[in-house]
């Protein structure tokens, strides 16, 4: 599926803005350090959503380009660099079929759970000609933990939207598998691919896991339709019976990262 289609996230953006979590300091330093990203490096955010790898890596490039096929989300995204004074961004809207070669060149180019969206064989062979020597591209992302989050307050989120919507992706919890994605890079021509794995503790309030469950696509208000303020009560009641002031999770992140 190509990521030319913005509909999936249509009516999330100001809570994919708001709510979705960053990648983390440490996955940004580890990027700077591997791409030995400086003045001079140009980076391109495909799917880049709100902003939530554009900004923060904004301030260790010459410049980057944000593109995502979601005009909305794009312009939540430019709000996010205003208000961290980041200027050295360009944004477009357009998707993983937009890309040209004369986009390019580009030290680096990242993709965080937007991957998936794409037309991936043909995305790596067209970011594989825009890379310069010695650059390269960087897989993002960390587990969704309304399916595969394994604490007993997610079991609670989980169950009360299944009674809301009818095609909820599968609540699986952790998955063990051997990630194709790394044996995608390498075969497309992008060597020393390697995966970085970060873990962390995340702590959300009320506000953030009704903001975040908002922000997925399959959880968007318009796919609630006229029952999303009954949800949302229903929510937030079921958050507060459980009597605690913050919710926690353990969170893995993963980059899979190859080089030109």
């Amino acid at each position: 599926m190509s990521e030319t289609d913005p509909s999936p996230f249509a009516s999330t953006e100001a809570y994919y803005a708001a709510y979705r979590p960053g990648y983390g300091d440490d996955v940004i330093e580890y990027l700077c350090e591997r791409f030995d990203l400086d003045e001079a490096a140009r980076v391109l955010d495909l799917g880049c959503g709100a902003g939530q790898i554009t900004v923060p890596i904004a301030a260790h490039a010459g410049e980057v380009v944000g593109m995502d096929p979601n005009e909305a989300m794009v312009r939540e995204a430019e709000k996010r660099a205003a208000a961290a004074g980041r200027e050295n961004v360009e944004w477009i809207v357009g998707s993983d079929a937009d890309l040209r070669p004369e986009l390019g060149p580009f030290r680096l180019t990242t993709m965080g759970r937007s991957f998936h969206w794409m037309d991936q064989e043909k995305t790596l062979d067209s970011l594989y000609a825009t890379t310069e020597p010695g650059g390269g591209v960087a897989l993002l992302g960390d587990e969704e933990w309304v399916t595969r989050g394994t604490e007993a307050w997610q079991d609670d989120v989980y169950a009360l939207a299944d009674e809301y919507l009818d095609d909820l992706p599968e609540r699986t919890g952790p998955i063990e598998y051997d990630d194709p994605w790394d044996e995608l890079l390498a075969a497309h021509g992008f060597t020393d691919v390697e995966t970085a794995v970060f873990e962390s503790e995340r702590e959300w309030t009320i506000d953030g896991v009704v903001g975040y469950v908002f922000s997925l696509s399959y959880c968007s208000p318009e796919t609630f339709g006229e029952e999303r303020e009954a949800f949302e009560r229903d929510l937030r009641s079921r958050l507060r019976e459980r009597d605690e002031e913050v919710f926690t999770e353990d969170v893995t992140r993963t980059t899979i990262a190859g080089r030109k």
